[in-house]
């Protein structure tokens, strides 16, 4: 038998010992709890002066931690960051929280645990304040976050200065900044004797009274019934300890007076005691039983006080269980009433709409204690009435079933008088948003009116000083339209175009298009008129806007821009004849000069010969310098976008000035700087704007050096900002003739003019062509010293190496000779001594050539023969060269057949008229007879091997 219940008492410690294991391993298994709090609340959590967290829930959760095995992580800081850091489920659980109604739809409850009074602290200086309706006025210190906002708001006291902790708050107050603000008691007299500021402020009055409670966000609900399990945990022993280490123990003078009292009797009345002892008891009985009797009947004083209450109010009281069954009813006197709902359930007794409601109020407050707010609508004896519930659960034994208790109170008046004061100042604010609209309508600075279906409610000021009418004149559209558009057609026509206006504002938000009109007014002036409008309602406000000046000033100034482009047409018409009238015997003078300079000479004629082909260059450079800034100004200059090496740009200017710099003795530098040797942009107008300035460079430097150079100013990616120079030990300029340099047709002065020649128009067209880059163009200069000029221009980065191709082959000529000697081409040209010039030039190419003298003759020759190249004039009688193109172009075999244009008219647009007519390409007069060469081979195509 001692065996057996030996076995048994090791077998029970077996199990107790792995129950234990499990517990401890599932402990271990949980995640950490993380606790927030207030760090601002003596003695419960506060730090002390090095900062660490101290007080009561410290050593309390530290206790919970050992009682469960989970590991706890408190967090203390300010009250609305813990409320944040359980809100964004960066906490798990929140201690020391009230519990108030809006909290309620958030977080989840313990029951309270201890009990606070919140209290309204003032300045000694002010009186008169003793309760909520007197703080009305005042500016209200709280802590953000504290419950004691939703409780001053229930009051209707909204004007409150919010501090981060109590700390703050309080040296707010020192400093006078608030006079009045609301603490809870226990820290508010922790921290005004801490700050000295005890004998400062009086309490005015206790606002509520509190309780702390642990919380979890909304239906974390296992969670806090794992926090309470381990409250539960915690022995009463060991949480009178903690609460004695932190909140003292009372002084107990009982001892004390007992030991006394007894020593006392002892002395005097031991004997006397046996004798009363029976008397003693007798009286007890007696006092006891007269108490008893009066507790009984203030029992039932308190029953009757309660059921006189019950039967006094209107409002009607309801106790039902968890599942919505009505328990019992307690009303006045509309018991009646109330008394049929006992036994029944909601959704038995009440619509759908209001039962679901009371269900859901009767859960809320099985899970959270109460529910306030929530509204029913009932129909009552054919008459709509609403009630306003509040629940609560009742504090029953834990294993007792639910119980809820439901007010309903009738609201109806009270939403009836709610919905008239409503209606009541919406007609006030209707009444003042009529009497702005009044004021601002007559304000207004255009014309204005008001319209209601088709009579004309309102005319402001300015309507009726623009058109003349008053609003007897104009009480309808129908005394408006025959007044306004006098013509029936096109009074029609604005009719018809305003009510398609009218319907289009109503399908897209009432705003009515403003439309153009020609409206007649009282004097007889006629208007040009924008008018549009707003729908509002069932109205609509017209607005009228006088625009006749502004037609007016379009008039004029179509009329200035169409005698300006008269203007510009006839100076282009000039310059283009002037240029075709020049270029043609400028042609045949460096023709014939080229075909004079092949020929043997003496040396006294080959230098005339030189001197004749510079004058005929320098008067084409002359011509086209005229043409570019003619162009540039008349914003036809198109800039070329391409690839090229900047090291060919300055090579090619510093060769093309070489010979003039040697003939002077001059040395030509180069420096490319720090510039990408591949760019992109127009390579041509960058050479000329640099060879602007190296020309003039060379013409005023007599002695010295000319140095062209490059620099990258700034660098955006995929776009450069590069600086072009060109500096000089010349004769320099005087600083205040810089100002005229860049303008057109001018020179420093007439001296200079005189001297060194020019017509002053490179200097313009290079600041042209630089603005045009994106860029500026300057100058330094002293006179004596030398000048140093520059120009920007924005560049891209250049990603082809520029190739050859495009370029003028050398020996054209010869290639010619060589691969295309018999080969049969047409000149079209009407002058006779171009005619000379080209068949020379054209004849040492070994091509045989025929000419036709206008454009007629050359769609004969076409038909007759299959030439490898046309060569043809623009200008021509009977027909010109882009009629003859476009007949050549339609016969049959002649789509592919090479048309060049080799005229005298050199307008980007002349050439841009030669390709839409079905010309290949364009050489302009006078032409070079590489330049010729060049494009022959270009366009003859592959030669026999």
């Amino acid at each position: 038998m001692s065996r057996r219940n030996d076995w048994h008492r090791r077998l029970r410690q077996l199990a107790a010992g792995l129950a234990c294991l499990g517990a401890a391993l599932a402990a271990a298994a949980a995640p950490p709890l993380h606790v927030v709090g207030d760090d601002n609340y003596p003695p419960y959590l506060f730090r002390d002066e090095t900062g660490q967290a101290q007080g009561y829930l410290v050593d309390l959760w530290q206790l919970w931690q050992r009682k469960t095995g989970i590991e706890v992580r408190l967090t203390a800081t300010n009250w609305a960051a813990a409320q944040r850091m359980l809100a964004d489920g960066q906490a798990d659980v929140i201690d020391m929280i009230f519990r108030t109604p809006p909290r309620e739809a958030l977080y989840d409850f313990s029951p309270p645990y201890a009990d606070l009074p919140v209290a309204i602290y003032h300045h000694a200086t002010v009186g008169g304040i003793s309760g909520p309706a007197t703080l009305k006025g005042f500016q209200i210190g709280v802590q953000e976050g504290d419950a004691c906002i939703d409780q001053l708001a229930e009051s209707g006291i909204t004007t409150l200065v919010r501090f981060p902790n109590y700390t703050a708050l309080i040296a707010a107050a020192q400093r006078q900044e608030i006079k009045v603000f609301c603490l809870d008691e226990y820290p508010a007299n922790f921290y005004l004797y801490k700050a000295g500021a005890q004998h400062d402020f009086l309490k005015a009055f206790e606002l509520y009274r509190g309780q702390f409670h642990r919380a979890v966000r909304k239906g974390r609900g296992d969670l806090l019934r794992q926090v309470e399990r381990g409250m539960a945990e915690i022995s009463a022993d060991e949480a009178a300890a903690l609460h004695r280490k932190w909140f003292g123990t009372p002084l107990d003078f009982g001892p004390y007076a007992r030991i006394a009292g007894g020593s006392l009797a002892a002395l005097l009345a031991f004997g006397a005691l046996l004798l009363l002892w029976n008397l003693t008891l007798r009286r007890r009985v007696a006092a006891q039983t007269a108490q008893l009797a009066g507790t009984l009947a203030e029992l039932e004083g308190a029953r009757q006080d309660l059921a006189a209450t019950l039967a006094a109010i209107p409002d009607q009281l309801f106790e039902f269980d968890a599942d919505g069954r009505c328990v019992a009813a307690f009303a006045g006197h509309e018991a009646a009433s109330a008394e049929q709902f006992v036994g029944r359930r909601v959704a038995d007794a009440l619509p759908a709409d209001a039962a679901r409601t009371v269900i859901e109020a009767i859960a809320e407050a099985c899970v959270s204690g109460s529910d306030y707010g929530r509204m029913i609508r009932l129909d009552v004896d054919g008459e709509e009435r609403w009630f306003e519930l509040s629940a609560t659960r009742k504090n029953l034994a834990p294993d007792a079933p639910a119980r809820v208790l439901v007010l309903s109170r009738d609201v109806s008046r009270r939403r009836q008088a709610e919905q008239e004061a409503r209606s009541a100042r919406e007609a006030a604010l209707i009444a003042e948003r009529d009497r702005r609209f009044r004021a601002l309508f007559e304000a207004a600075p255009v014309a204005l009116s008001y319209l209601k279906g088709e009579r004309l409610e309102l005319l402001n000021d300015r309507m009726i000083a623009l058109f003349g009418y008053g609003p007897d004149e104009l009480a309808s559209l129908a005394d408006w339209w025959p007044r306004a558009y006098p013509d029936p057609d096109y009074r029609a026509w604005v009719q018809a175009t305003w009510q398609s206006a009218i319907e289009r504002a109503e399908a897209s938000g009432g705003k009515v298009d403003d439309l153009e009109y020609r409206v007649r007014c009282k004097d007889g002036r006629t208007l040009d008129l924008l008018i549009g409008g707003q729908l509002l309602g069932d109205g609509l406000i017209a607005t009228f806007t006088d625009i006749t000046p502004l037609r007016r000033a379009e008039a004029a100034l179509t009329e200035a821009k169409e005698s300006a482009e008269a203007a510009s047409r006839a100076k282009s018409a000039f310059l283009a004849n002037m240029s075709h009238e020049i270029r043609t015997p400028m042609n045949a003078i460096l023709g014939y000069a080229h075909l004079l300079k092949t020929s043997p000479l003496t040396p006294e004629q080959a230098d005339r010969l030189d001197r004749i082909g510079e004058a005929g260059k320098h008067l084409l450079a002359i011509i086209n310098d005229i043409l570019d800034l003619s162009k540039i100004e008349a914003g036809k200059l198109v800039l070329e976008d391409a690839d090229f090496s900047l090291g060919a740009i300055i090579d090619h200017v510093r060769s093309l000035i070489a010979d003039q710099a040697a003939a002077k003795g001059l040395a030509v530098q180069v420096d490319y700087g720090d510039v990408p040797p591949l760019l992109r942009g127009d390579p041509t107008r960058l050479r000329q704007a640099l060879l602007n300035f190296a020309g003039n460079a060379i013409k005023f430097t007599d002695a010295g050096r000319v140095t062209l150079r490059s620099a990258l100013v700034a660098d955006d990616g995929d776009t450069l900002l590069v600086r072009f120079e060109v500096e000089d030990t010349g004769i320099g300029i005087a600083g205040d003739k810089l100002g005229d340099l860049f303008q057109a047709f001018q020179q420093v002065d007439a001296s200079t003019t005189r001297r060194y020649g020019g017509t002053g128009l490179g200097l313009a067209i290079t600041q042209r062509i630089a603005r045009l880059m994106g860029g500026e163009v300057g100058v330094d200069s002293r006179p004596g010293s030398g000048s140093r000029f520059w120009f920007t221009a924005r560049l891209g980065r250049g990603r082809v190496q520029p190739t050859l191709a495009d370029t003028l082959r050398p020996a054209a000529d010869s290639a010619i000779r060589h691969g295309h000697s018999g080969r049969r081409i047409l000149l079209v040209e009407d002058d006779p001594i171009n005619q000379e010039v080209a068949l020379e030039l054209l004849s040492q190419t070994g091509l045989v050539v025929d000419v036709a003298r206008n454009g007629r003759e050359a769609v004969e020759c076409a038909e007759r023969t299959d030439y490898r190249v046309i060569l043809m004039d623009m200008q021509m009688p009977e027909m010109d060269g882009l009629q003859a193109s476009s007949a050549i172009r339609r016969l049959p075999g002649r789509q592919a057949t090479p048309i060049v244009a080799m005229t005298a008219n050199a307008f980007d647009e002349d050439r841009e008229r030669c390709i839409a007519a079905g010309m290949s390409d364009f050489i302009a007069k006078p032409v070079s007879p590489e330049l010729l060469y060049g494009i022959l081979l270009k366009w003859l195509g592959p030669g026999r091997p």
